[in-house]
């Protein structure tokens, strides 16, 4: 733009016939040029924003007014000849007033032509362009008309002036390249419009085309999208803010009459940071219609962890509940119907196979027994499927009461022997110390027959099933585990779905009816705990847990898996010359569920030392590559071994005993060849209690069990990952259990995590220190109480395990 008013002058100048030799000085020419340029720059800068004030517009116009009087006579300065120049100040002020005047309106036109349709567009552009031209040429040749020539006796001779001819090559250069770069620029935007346009068809139509409701707001709270599905019957007009939403709908809780809080509005919620995962509600639109509708929500949040607004997902799934409705209520007629002739049928063929009508012909036995069979498979088929609808409807009644667990697995381990026997399977029970539940003792038995009774019919003759009772603080774990075939991989994602069966062939030859594993499902989740499996090529585990009696928070998930299983994570270092020694140990080992490795020299030791984690290490003191007793030495003089726990097994362990007495050299026990069973049991039970008070204990407070289980795969080797998904059960673990770090998200399901930050230190009598990790960023009045604060966007895994395991180890 600055140039092109340049141009224009110039041009102007150039058809200004005077009857004497002209020309213009470099600098002066130069100069006028840099400042219309400059004057243009900071007028378009000022009027940068989409909807530029008034007073925006009115110092972009007083610029670029400017821009064109300073140029002008800048370049009437630059003009040397035989004349000296003064100006009338009327008409020099004129001039001035011109062009801001007409700079003003022209910006005014250039804007207005980014609204509207395109030919309207296009009409205000060139009405802009005319404008400015008129701005220019009328400050031009009124400053022309101010200007007083005064003839001198001579031109003064300078050094650095233009000739005409020359100034006419330059403008000429000048104005094309304004041209090509106007032609080139346009051409780009009109790209650039043209894909923006395009995309944001594309999204609208994607929005538009969907079935469920979509409404998403900025960070201050006003609508941004509000879809088709809404909008046929919302009609709500741009620009509404959240807290105006609920005077075009309303929204209940199920079975209660009074309307939702408006701060539990799920957009509401949503913007504060909240997630909302399946939130069943009843719509009330303006017009009366009520629709049943399930909603999901999340704040809008860019890589950095800035919060830009919030969106909710509305599903209608008003047809859905009546299509369920009516199903349940005909599957709960029929399988009522059913039970009468079926007690019948089942009756009289019991009756005659229990030799009521005398001795049958065997085919006839058969016959009858396959009917009998099936009959049998038709009522568990009945049972089961009124218990699924019992439960969905909310009409199966649970007496809780307090259940000493191992009691009630014995008990369902006796109901299923009989099976076990006639199937040639063996079910072998590993008890835990007491451990009391709140739970309904007819349900649960019905869970645990029912994985046993799985486990029974999928495992081959002369089998084991392992039934195993674990607890920690707060859960109680109960596994039931097979030989079988395992479950195959294609069907693992729906094995707790109604009917869902792996084969219905083998299925059905097996009397199962593809619901018993959604029974138990239902049943679990009722009593608050989490069912699961674990299957390979080898077998199959299935286990549930429930929160121990006396657990205030049941939504705990604390410890995971690992916790529960942590002696089975134990490693240990079998160093022993004799391979049939250490063959010994290794198995001695394995009954108390410890993985040995196994190295037969002192070099193969400590190389396997140096690259491996060892909860302890066996040592035999006869090595054939160096004596025990400096190998001890050589451990105890390196960083990484000084504290191994040590046990000695040799011929010669009282020798070395006396050899190492006085040394300072912590050993936990010295044990003569051949091994003493009761006394090794004994080391094996205190060296597991060593190492598991050596382990770090890690607080994951955090409800994403994606990122939970990164930080235990990144930390599984360096610490005991304990994992609470609420402020609620950080709080009971904290006053339970002492931690030496905790790695904290902001934004959990019952509040913001900075608020548990002054209760760490009150609840623990000790100083925890605590990362935070999290998508948002942590204010700097918390800086002062944690020890790291990480955003999720910008962390890789290695960093994270760095900073974690630096916080755990100094």
């Amino acid at each position: 733009m600055g140039a092109g008013i340049w141009s224009m002058h110039f041009i102007g100048m150039l058809a200004f016939v005077m009857p004497m030799t002209m020309a213009y000085q470099l600098s002066w020419t130069i100069a006028s040029l840099l400042v219309a340029m400059l004057a243009s720059g900071i007028a378009l800068f000022i009027l940068r924003a989409p909807q530029p004030t008034k007073t925006n517009m009115a110092i972009g116009g007083i610029c670029m007014g400017l821009a064109i009087a300073t140029m002008h006579y800048m370049g009437m300065e630059g003009m040397t000849s035989h004349v000296q120049i003064r100006y009338l100040p009327g008409l020099f002020f004129l001039s001035i007033i011109i062009a801001i005047v007409a700079s003003e309106a022209a910006l005014w036109l250039a804007l207005e032509s980014n609204k509207g349709a395109l030919k309207r567009q296009i009409r205000f552009k060139v009405l802009s362009a005319l404008v400015m031209g008129a701005a220019i040429c009328g400050m031009h040749y009124t400053g022309m008309a101010a200007a007083v020539f005064t003839p001198l006796a001579g031109m003064p001779l300078m050094e650095g002036i233009i000739q005409p001819y020359l100034l006419a090559f330059f403008i000429a250069g000048v104005t094309g390249l304004i041209i090509t770069i106007t032609l080139s620029v346009s051409t780009y935007y009109r790209h650039i419009v043209i894909a923006v346009q395009n995309e944001k068809e594309f999204l609208n139509a994607m929005l538009n085309n969907l079935e469920d409701g979509i409404i998403a707001c900025d960070a201050e709270g006003k609508l941004t999208v509000c879809n088709a599905v809404l909008q046929n019957y919302l009609d709500i007009p741009k620009g509404t803010t959240v807290d105006h939403l609920l005077d075009y709908f309303t929204l209940y809780m199920p079975n209660q009459e009074k309307n939702l809080p408006e701060e539990q509005f799920p957009l509401y919620r949503a913007l504060r940071g909240e997630r909302i995962h399946a939130m069943p509600l009843v719509m009330i639109l303006k017009q009366g219609l009520m629709r049943d509708v399930i909603i999901d929500g999340q704040p809008i949040i860019n890589a950095e962890g800035i919060k830009l607004g919030a969106v909710i997902v509305i599903h209608d799934v008003t047809e859905l509940k009546r299509t369920e409705k009516i199903k349940n209520e005909f599957i709960s007629v029929v399988s009522h119907e059913l039970r009468t002739p079926l007690t019948s049928i089942r009756g009289s063929l019991g009756l005659i196979l229990g030799g009521l009508s005398g001795d049958l012909p065997d085919r006839m036995q058969n016959l009858l027994q396959i009917a009998n069979n099936n009959c049998e498979r038709l009522v568990r088929l009945i049972n089961d499927i009124l218990d699924i609808e019992k439960i969905e409807a909310g009409k199966m009644n649970f007496f809780l009461k307090t259940l000493e667990v191992n009691q009630l697995v014995s008990d369902a381990i006796t109901a299923t022997e009989a099976i076990a026997d006639k199937s040639k399977v063996k079910i072998q029970f590993i008890p835990t110390q007491k451990a009391k539940i709140k739970g309904d003792y007819d349900r649960l038995m019905q869970v645990l027959v029912n994985l046993l009774s799985n486990a029974i019919r999928y495992s081959p003759p002369h089998k084991n099933i392992t039934v195993t009772v674990k607890k920690n603080a707060t859960l109680t774990r109960v596994s039931v585990e097979d030989e079988g075939e395992g479950i195959p991989e294609e069907f693992r994602s729906r094995i707790f779905q109604k009917f869902s069966q792996a084969d219905s062939s083998t299925t059905r030859s097996k009397g199962g009816t593809g619901l018993g594993l959604s029974i138990c499902k239902a049943i679990i989740d009722k009593h608050k705990g989490t069912i699961d499996f674990i299957s390979t090529e080898k077998g199959t585990c299935f286990y549930f847990e429930l929160p121990n009696k006396g657990v205030e928070d049941e939504k705990t998930i604390a410890p995971l898996a690992e916790n529960l299983d942590q002696a089975d994570q134990i490693k240990v270092l079998v160093c022993d010359s004799n391979p049939d020694s250490a063959s010994y140990l290794k198995d001695f080992l394995k009954e108390y569920n410890i993985i040995a490795d196994t190295a037969y020299t002192a070099e193969e030791a400590w190389k396997m030392l140096h690259t491996n984690r060892y909860a302890a290490m066996t040592l035999d003191l006869i090595l054939s590559d160096e004596s025990g007793i400096k190998f001890i030495h050589k451990l105890r003089q390196d960083a990484k071994t000084k504290e191994l726990p040590i046990v000695v097994i040799s011929t010669i362990a009282e020798e070395g005993k006396k050899t190492l007495n006085g040394s300072g050299f912590p050993i936990i026990d010295w044990i003569e060849k051949p091994v003493d069973k009761n006394h090794f049991k004994a080391v094996v039970q205190r060296m597991k209690l060593q190492f598991i008070n050596q382990i770090p204990q890690i607080l994951c407070i955090e409800d994403d069990k994606d990122v939970t289980t990164i930080i235990h795969l990144l930390l599984q080797n360096e610490a005991s990952i304990w994992t609470a998904p609420t402020l609620q059960a950080a709080k009971t673990l904290l006053a339970t259990h002492p931690f030496d770090l905790i790695v904290l998200d902001l934004m959990l399901p019952d509040g913001v995590g900075t608020d548990i930050l002054p209760c760490v230190n009150c609840e623990t009598k000790q100083v925890i220190p605590v990362i935070v990790f999290s998508a948002f960023s942590l204010e700097k009045k918390y800086a002062h109480l944690v020890k790291a604060a990480l955003l999720k966007s910008k962390v890789t895994n290695e960093q994270l395990f760095s900073i974690i395991h630096s916080a755990i180890t100094h």
